[in-house]
C-alpha cells in the first residue's frame, strides 16, 4: 500500500530516528536517485545546529499527518 511519496530534496526515515523506534514503512524508488545515509548522532547534531533543517522536517511530517488523516477520513466516509 502506498502511503506517500518522497520528492526531490526531501528527507525520509526521520520519524524513526526521532522516536527511537523501528521504521513503519519502506521506500521504493521508481527512478534513479542518490540517497545519503545519516547516522543518528550526525542527524541529532544537524537538527540542533541547523534550525531550518529542523523546521523543514516538522513541515514535512505535518504534511504527512494531514495526508494520512485525509486518507483515513476518505476511507471512513466511503
Amino acid at each position: 500500500m502506498k502511503v506517500g511519496e518522497v520528492l526531490e530534496d526531501e528527507i525520509f526515515g526521520a520519524m524513526s530516528l526521532l522516536t527511537h523506534s523501528p521504521r513503519t514503512a519502506s521506500v521504493v524508488a521508481d527512478c534513479r536517485c542518490l540517497v545519503m545515509v545519516v547516522p543518528r548522532h550526525q542527524f541529532e547534531t544537524m537538527i540542533k545546529t541547523h534550525p531550518r533543517i529542523c523546521m523543514s522536517l516538522m513541515e514535512n511530517m505535518a504534511r504527512q499527518i494531514v495526508a494520512l488523516n485525509q486518507q483515513i477520513t476518505a476511507n471512513h466516509n466511503a
